[in-house]
C-alpha cells in the first residue's frame, strides 16, 4: 500500500520534472545539445538499465521475504496458504473515480498476492526511473551551462 503511493507521487512529480528538462533542453544551442547527449552517453547509465537493476534488487528482496513469510507459515501450519493480495491487505488505495478504481481492483488487488507485488514493483520502479532520470538531466544541464559559462568568461 505505502509503495504503491510512493509510486503514484513519484509518477505526479516526474511530470512537471520532464516538463522543466525539456524545457532547459530547448534552450540550449546546438553544440551544448550535442555535450549534454555525449555527457550522458559516456558518463551515466541508461534510464533502462537502471530500471532493470532496480527491478532486479527489488524482486530478489521480495523473493527473500517471500521465502522467509511462506516458510515459517509452511513450518507452523503446515501449507504454504498463497491468497489474493486483498485478502492479506485490508487497506486499499482508491482515486475515486469508479472505471479506475474496479480496473485496480481485477488487475492488482484481486490478483495472487506474489503477482500483486511484482505489478506494484514494477510500477515503483517505472515511476522512480522517470523521476530519478528527469532529475538527473536537470542537474547536468545546469552544472554544464555553470562550466560553459565559465568558459566562455575566460575568452
Amino acid at each position: 500500500m505505502v509503495f504503491n503511493a510512493i509510486a503514484v507521487w513519484l509518477l505526479i512529480a516526474s511530470v512537471p520534472l520532464w516538463i522543466c528538462r525539456w524545457f532547459l533542453f530547448s534552450r540550449l544551442t546546438a553544440r551544448e545539445r550535442l555535450m549534454f547527449k555525449r555527457l550522458v552517453a559516456q558518463r551515466h547509465e541508461s534510464a533502462f538499465m537502471f530500471a532493470a537493476r532496480m527491478a532486479g534488487y527489488l524482486i530478489v528482496l521480495a523473493f527473500c521475504v517471500f521465502v522467509v513469510v511462506f516458510g515459517l507459515r509452511y513450518l507452523k501450519n503446515g501449507n504454504l496458504g498463497i491468497t489474493t493480495y486483498s485478502d492479506i491487505i485490508r487497506s486499499r488505495f482508491y482515486s475515486g473515480i469508479d472505471p479506475l478504481d474496479h480496473m485496480i481492483d481485477s488487475y492488482h488487488y484481486d490478483q495472487m498476492l506474489p503477482v500483486a507485488v511484482l505489478t506494484t514493483i514494477l510500477f515503483l520502479t517505472v515511476s522512480f526511473t522517470l523521476a530519478t532520470a528527469a532529475l538527473r538531466d536537470i542537474s547536468l544541464i545546469r552544472r554544464m551551462q555553470k562550466k560553459v559559462r565559465k568558459v566562455t568568461s575566460r575568452a
